[in-house]
């Protein structure tokens, strides 16, 4: 009798261990499904860019940001936004706070003119002809202009 006890053990522990790995992967099987592929999804250079956007800083610096300071003098960038519209087309609004001799004027500039996007690369071409190329990651967009004389990286920040 102890050697028929000892076998219906073994298949016992045998079933159990069968029972046990099929709800195992049943178990993994369900977690994997509500891990749904085609659930939220982080943003991406492949999204479309038109949108509200914000200057969020100028070489890594937040804004206000200097752009010349002299005796008697003081050229700062406020503010600026971008407006990249679905035809294709854009607006740029640059707000500067110049002070001189103690007495500050805020100035604000438009520039416009047409957009493209190819993924992550965008190109923005002003009235005037001028091109300047910018790079979009699906949240942010990297631009690069020139202002009295100095090399002004920007970060815009789109709207949620």
């Amino acid at each position: 009798m102890s050697g028929r006890s000892t076998w219906f053990s073994v298949e016992a522990g045998s079933r159990l261990r069968a029972c046990r790995r099929t709800v195992v992967v049943a178990v993994l099987v369900a977690a994997g499904a509500c891990g749904d592929a085609t659930g939220p999804k982080g943003p991406s250079p492949n999204d479309p860019a038109a949108g509200a956007f914000k200057m969020l800083s100028v070489n890594t610096q937040p804004l206000p940001f200097n752009i010349f300071n002299a005796t008697g003098y003081r050229l700062d960038f406020a503010a600026s936004t971008l407006a990249l519209q679905t035809d294709g087309k854009y607006l740029m609004t640059q707000t500067t706070t110049e002070t001189v001799a103690g007495f500050a004027s805020t100035y604000l500039d438009t520039l416009s003119g047409t957009w493209t996007q190819v993924a992550g690369s965008l190109s923005l071409r002003a009235q005037d002809s001028t091109v300047t190329t910018a790079t979009w990651d699906g949240r942010d967009i990297q631009l690069t202009m020139n202002s009295e004389g100095q090399t002004l990286r920007t970060v815009f920040r789109k709207a949620p």
